[in-house]
């Protein structure tokens, strides 16, 4: 049986970017993140809440910086994602991520580089 996952839908999640990038006062990348755990852990988000509660009864007394660490890394990788995509359209759309995004104090990833793997295939 596969196992459960935390699930951000995309439609709302590009939707709360949006709004995030389209004002000053919530183009700020901690906002995003804390915005987004507000929304997919809402009323309406059963599975979400299910998830959270088998790793953590006391999920909902979380306080800021540990809904931030759950979800940073999340957002980020589901915003990346996007945002290549979008460039690859014909016309490209390019799109900002919220501001410190960059600084986000994210974890460096175990995946290889386009480098290290066009470094495989030619050093034999």
């Amino acid at each position: 049986m596969a196992k459960k996952r935390f699930s951000i839908e995309t439609k709302g999640f590009v939707t709360i970017w949006r709004n995030h990038i389209s004002h000053d006062t919530s183009n700020d990348w901690k906002k995003f993140v804390l915005a987004c755990f507000k929304r997919f852990t809402d009323a309406n988000e059963l599975s979400n809440q299910q998830f959270l509660m088998d790793d953590d009864k006391q999920w909902k007394k979380w306080d800021d910086a540990k809904k931030y660490d759950f979800l940073n890394e999340k957002c980020y990788s589901k915003a990346v994602i996007i945002r290549r995509n979008l460039a690859a359209l014909t016309p490209a759309v390019n799109v900002e991520l919220p501001d410190g995004y960059k600084s986000r104090n994210g974890n460096k990833s175990g995946r290889v580089t386009i480098q290290d793997i066009a470094n495989i295939f030619t050093s034999a």
